[in-house]
């Protein structure tokens, strides 16, 4: 029977693609861009970067960004990431399905827990930006851990932290590999939500 519904952040409630949308013509207004550049292309740029990348760090973004030509003046990768976050907080958007399934989760008497990779601090950051913090009973990010995502031991941590076993927790997220495949491997009831087209 399952008892607790465990949650991914990205692409599974924080929507990237619309938060990418509103962002760029907000870094046009920070960084020299090459002549061209329109801000349908940086937005198709982007949301390939993120799709593909996201998953091992924003570094692999920045890097594709550089590959494409988009800036003309290239921007450190500290201050292209100081620039991002500082429009994070602004900008950051819910999918609108979001906090509604939490409601109704939480309604119907389950716990309810996040599992996801990425530091620690910036993780946490997007959840305070996304007003999602107080959304859930117990919270994972690998940053601070031994383990990430698709390791099944992090699945088992949140399991133990909820004083279930890991049979009784339903994982929910994106990620065919990291998502699906993890949470299946460590016995969890998996959901794919399809939001990236993966």
């Amino acid at each position: 029977m399952i008892k607790a519904v465990v949650f991914d952040l990205d692409h599974t409630l924080f929507d990237r693609y619309a938060t990418i949308n509103k962002l760029v013509p907000q870094l046009r207004k920070h960084f020299d861009l090459n002549d061209g550049i329109t801000d349908e292309f940086f937005i198709q740029e982007l949301s390939y970067a993120d799709k593909h990348f996201v998953h091992k760090g924003w570094r692999g973004i920045y890097n594709y960004l550089l590959e494409k030509g988009i800036f003309k003046t290239i921007p450190s990768f500290s201050e292209y990431t100081e620039i991002v976050l500082r429009h994070f907080k602004h900008l950051a958007e819910k999918y609108e399905f979001a906090v509604p399934t939490l409601e109704k989760i939480r309604s119907m008497g389950y716990k309810i827990g996040l599992i996801t990779n990425g530091n620690a601090t910036l993780q946490y950051k997007k959840l305070e930006m996304l007003e999602l913090t107080d959304e859930f009973d117990e919270i994972i990010v690998s940053g601070d851990t031994p383990y990430e995502k698709p390791d099944k031991r992090i699945f088992f941590m949140m399991a133990e932290k909820m004083g279930i076993e890991p049979h009784e927790m339903m994982y929910v997220g994106d990620h065919p590999l990291n998502d699906i495949e993890g949470s299946r491997n460590a016995g969890c009831v998996s959901v794919w939500v399809k939001t990236t087209g993966t």
